[in-house]
């Protein structure tokens, strides 16, 4: 055989062992392509499910968190209406009261009149005339009552205040999710 035939067998034989290698070298990589796509999508579902379940907990979570909120919020509510209810009661107490300290004080306002002028007279100019002293007491008892009104006044307004900002932030938080 001449030189170049050989050349060209030596040379066809080469070409068809790279069509070889590379027919094998792409079947290689279209099973690599689908082993890798079958793991891309079994990550794909697996984050999906993750996804899923960190979706479900939060949710649990929020309704868990709102519930709670709810919960403290009644009992804000309930201790608000039990001031209200008590202030209210304190303050027809300190009404009574203050009839029955104004009905004393008339009392012995009218019996103080009825003395004798000569009475009067003896008296000490430094000793205090009794309408003085009821005067002033119920005067320190009607004191006493409005800054007690005011304290429970306040009290409530600081609970509605928590109440309302308790709410706020409830729906706050519902709407970022």
């Amino acid at each position: 055989m001449t030189p170049f035939l050989v050349e060209n067998e030596r040379l066809k034989d080469a070409a068809l062992q790279t069509k070889k290698e590379n027919v094998a070298q792409l079947e290689e990589n279209k099973a690599q392509l689908q082993r890798l796509t079958a793991e891309t999508r079994a990550l794909k579902h697996q984050h999906q499910r993750e996804l899923n379940d960190f979706a479900e907990e939060t949710q649990r979570k929020l309704e868990l968190k709102d519930s709670e909120i709810k919960s403290a919020l009644e009992k804000n509510e309930c201790a608000l209406e039990e001031m209200r209810k008590q202030m209210r009661e304190k303050e027809k107490e300190k009404q009574s009261q203050i009839i029955k300290l104004q009905m004393e004080f008339g009392a012995k306002l009218a019996r103080a009149q009825s003395m004798s002028v000569k009475s009067q007279t003896h008296r000490q100019a430094s000793c205090p005339l009794p309408q003085n002293i009821f005067k002033r007491k119920l005067q320190f008892i009607q004191e006493e009552k409005n800054k007690e009104i005011e304290s429970l006044h306040q009290r409530v307004r600081e609970l509605e205040q928590q109440s309302l900002h308790g709410l706020i932030d409830s729906r706050l938080k519902k709407r970022k999710i």
